[in-house]
């Protein structure tokens, strides 16, 4: 019995010196294969990935909301918005709407493909397939409007095609203005009017 003992004894002593020379031996593979990964294979995207991240950012159902001072209500939102890369105070838009409530009861409203929103230059430039409305019955199409942010003022650098109680026509220009006093918003057409008069569209105010 005493020979098994013996030769069990140096076993276990045998073992308390391989079982940790292969512990280090493990432990060193494992350093060297980290070595072996680069930098870049760590990450989930390369540094191009990253900023093209960066540069993608965008908000949700962005909303711009507030009061004129003459107590008119104007909101903006859009599907999706997003910084500008050649300005940080400025976004960039996609389906865009806007709604001004004038606080004299009537109401115009701005749909757009897109938009670009200056907030602190209180400007935004709508563009694509842009449709103007009014509560008078007006509907004016266009490519391009530059509307103010916090006041009731808006035109449009080219030309309008619009319909209304006169009948079709079409403008060089188009301007939303008040007055001085920030009451009665009017919609201007100037820069070669030219109208297709529809007697029926005076039909309700004949006695």
């Amino acid at each position: 019995m005493a020979w098994r003992e013996d030769r069990y004894s140096r076993v276990i002593a045998w073992l308390k010196v391989i079982l940790p020379l292969a512990a280090l031996a493990l432990l060193s593979t494992l350093f060297l294969l980290a070595r072996t990964v680069g930098p870049s294979a760590e990450l989930p995207f390369a540094d191009t990935d990253l900023q093209e991240r960066i540069r993608n950012q965008q908000i949700t159902d962005p909303t711009f909301a507030g009061a004129t001072a003459g107590g008119d209500l104007i909101a903006f939102t859009a599907a999706v918005a997003r910084p500008d890369p050649e300005g940080r105070s400025r976004l960039d838009a996609d389906e865009v709407d806007a709604r001004i409530d004038l606080k004299a009861g009537a109401a115009i409203t701005f749909t757009a493909d897109g938009g670009a929103f200056d907030d602190p230059g209180d400007r935004a430039t709508l563009k694509g397939n842009v449709v103007i409305t009014s509560s008078e019955g007006y509907r004016i199409e266009t490519e391009e409007l530059v509307s103010a942010l916090r006041t009731v003022k808006a035109e449009t650098p080219g030309t309008v095609r619009a319909e209304g109680p006169p009948g079709q026509f079409t403008a060089g220009k188009m301007v939303l203005t008040t007055q001085a006093d920030g009451s009665d918003a009017q919609l201007v057409f100037t820069d070669g009017v030219k109208l297709i008069y529809d007697p029926r569209g005076n039909e309700d105010d004949t006695p």
